[in-house]
């Protein structure tokens, strides 16, 4: 569980609205493009919950959340190793994602 305070919470539905929008403010569309095309990376394993990597990648995800400014965040992205920065843009698009599929749900 990821803990902000309403100032961030507003900054990270800013984040993730505008990537709904097609406007990925923390990625430029090369780095998305190698973190999906990283051989590396198998999807399968990417999401598990309980693992050790991907409460590892929740972690820094937190840190990237907390990070005051944009610059900041842009920062600590480009200090990150390949195989983190390709997970975290890879966990990043999956809340995308679900926040898509969440705004886009019919409720009867």
């Amino acid at each position: 569980m990821i803990y902000v305070s309403k100032r961030q919470l507003g900054e990270v539905e800013y984040l993730i609205h505008q990537s709904i929008q097609g406007h990925h403010v923390l990625f430029d569309t090369e780095c998305v493009r190698r973190a999906f095309w990283d051989p590396e990376l198998e999807r399968a394993t990417l999401f598990q919950e309980d693992s050790p990597e991907t409460k590892r990648i929740n972690g820094l995800i937190e840190e990237l959340i907390l990070q005051p400014t944009l610059e900041r965040k842009r920062a600590f992205l480009e200090n990150l190793d390949k195989k983190s920065f390709h997970r975290l843009i890879r966990t990043y698009f999956n809340i995308v994602e679900n926040n898509l599929f969440e705004s886009q749900r019919t409720y009867h």
